[in-house]
C-alpha cells in the first residue's frame, strides 16, 4: 500500500489522492453540473466501504419501517418529514469537491438529491 504525508504530517492512502484528483478532474470537465460527481462520490464510497454502505442500508431500512405513514415519512412523536438519509461521508466528500458558494445545499438540492438518488429516500414521496 501506498502511503504519502499531507500537509498536516497525516499519513493518506494513494488511492484516496487519486480519488480525489478523478473527483476535481469530472468537477472541471462537467462545469455547472455538479450531480455526475456527487453520483461519483457515492460510488466511491460505496466501493471503498462496502461493509459501511451494506450498514446503511439496513439502518435505512430500520427507519423507514419506524414510520407511521411511509409516504410522507412521518413519525409518531415528531412533526417533521423525515424525506432523505444521506451518509456523513458522502456530504464530507460533496464539501470537499464543492464550496457552499459554489452549491449550497439548501432545501432545492436535498429535493434534487432525491430524484436522483432515490435509494437514500426515507419516505416514499418528496
Amino acid at each position: 500500500m501506498q502511503v504519502f504525508y499531507d500537509q498536516y504530517g497525516i499519513a493518506r492512502k494513494w488511492a484516496d489522492l487519486m480519488a480525489s484528483k478523478h473527483l476535481a478532474d469530472m468537477k472541471r470537465e462537467n462545469g455547472s453540473n455538479p450531480w455526475p460527481v456527487i453520483e461519483e462520490c457515492i460510488k466511491i464510497w460505496m466501493e471503498k466501504k462496502p461493509k459501511e454502505w451494506k450498514a446503511y442500508l439496513v439502518d435505512l431500512g430500520n427507519i423507514k419501517q419506524t414510520r407511521r405513514d411511509s409516504r410522507f415519512a412521518t413519525s409518531e412523536t415528531e412533526k417533521f418529514r423525515y424525506t432523505l438519509d444521506v451518509p456523513q461521508t458522502v456530504l464530507e466528500m460533496i464539501r470537499c469537491v464543492y464550496s457552499p458558494d459554489e452549491l449550497p445545499m439548501k432545501r432545492e438540492f436535498f429535493r434534487a438529491f432525491a430524484k436522483k438518488f432515490p435509494k437514500m429516500m426515507v419516505a416514499d414521496k418528496i
